[in-house]
């Protein structure tokens, strides 16, 4: 179990993943949390984007953007400002450090055995280590070159609502909201989870247009709130299957072509 970590007036328990000051409590999503503790266990020193994407995203291709939403998400729950920030800086084309942590007020058992850890190792081998962590990036950035991963689109899919005061919709709506995971879920950049995990939410209100029902979709970053893509499935009833497998096509192609120019 990792001991509590203090950054300035704020208390991280890296296991659970949330951050407390005695008046606020939060609970980090996993991936915010991660990148959290990397920082938070190097207070002061640069991480790279590499290191990052090879600790946090377990060494997948990401684009940089995915980094920054995280980021986004560790400063807002910290009350940080990214143009005064005095928690989290960023060095542009660099990466990030932590520049208000308080790596003394760790655990004490845990800072023990870390130091008693630290005095074990030879000096050659503590000099050796910078070269092998380039080293190891060096030859990550290669094989990542040879053979590329598309990023994949983190997506939660919200219940469709009924927004047309007709019960007698409802069975339709919720027709709809599984229709949606399932043509998501086809799409290669696309990977349907939960709402903890996810980076977009998709959401459907089911209204009537001219008279017949039709489903308005949405798209909304996690980290925002910005709806960053909305599209309808204009009916009628028989037509709603195939109108909105069209939309959610177009969606996963920008989500696509999102990931190509990151």
């Amino acid at each position: 179990m990792s001991a509590t970590i203090k950054i300035a007036n704020w208390t991280f328990a890296p296991d659970t993943g949330v951050l407390e000051n005695g008046v606020q409590s939060t609970r980090l999503e996993h991936r915010a949390a991660a990148l959290l503790e990397l920082l938070a266990r190097v207070p002061g020193q640069l991480v790279s984007h590499g290191e990052i994407i090879d600790k946090v995203w377990d060494g997948r291709s990401v684009s940089p953007n995915s980094v920054a939403v995280v980021i986004s998400d560790i400063r807002r729950a910290l009350g940080d400002d990214p143009k005064a920030p005095k928690f989290v800086e960023t060095l542009p084309k660099r990466g990030y450090r932590l520049i208000a942590a308080s790596p003394d007020a760790a655990g004490a058992a845990d800072g023990s055995e870390l130091a008693a850890q630290v005095r074990s190792v030879p000096v050659l081998a503590l000099l050796a280590l910078p070269l092998i962590a380039v080293l190891v990036y060096v030859l990550g950035q290669f094989y990542e070159a040879q053979s590329p991963v598309a990023e994949v689109l983190s997506v939660s899919v919200s219940a469709a609502t009924n927004e047309t005061g007709d019960a007698q919709y409802d069975p339709l709506t919720a027709s709809v909201t599984e229709l949606l995971s399932v043509e998501l879920a086809r799409h290669e950049a696309i990977r349907v989870s939960t709402r903890s995990d996810a980076s977009v939410i998709v959401s459907g209100k089911l209204i009537l247009w001219d008279g017949h029902p039709s489903m308005s979709i949405h798209a909304e970053s996690v980290a925002t709130g910005e709806v960053i893509w909305s599209g309808m499935a204009s009916g009628p009833e028989t037509l709603l299957p195939r109108q909105v497998r069209e939309e959610i096509s177009e969606f996963a192609t920008l989500a696509e072509a999102a990931d190509s120019d990151g």
